[in-house]
């Protein structure tokens, strides 16, 4: 494999609800050892880790930090 990212491993899809809103559904192979750190997070370190990427991301495009509306 080349300089892939553990990252790029993770099968990211969002999800329309019939409410309107969005889920983020993340789907990765459990068994890959460039994953093992991500599985061990559990639900809450990974959920926390995708929030803190969206908001930083969101922060550098828009300029501004978004916390209070993401929390």
């Amino acid at each position: 494999m080349s300089n892939m990212s553990w990252i790029e491993k993770l099968t990211i899809n969002c999800i329309d609800e019939e409410d309107g809103t969005m889920s983020i559904q993340i789907d990765w192979d459990e068994n890959d050892p460039d994953l093992a750190e991500w599985t061990s997070w559990g639900p809450e370190g990974q959920e926390a880790f995708v929030l803190d990427a969206l908001r930083e991301a969101c922060a550098n495009v828009l300029g501004e930090d978004l916390t209070e509306l993401v929390d």
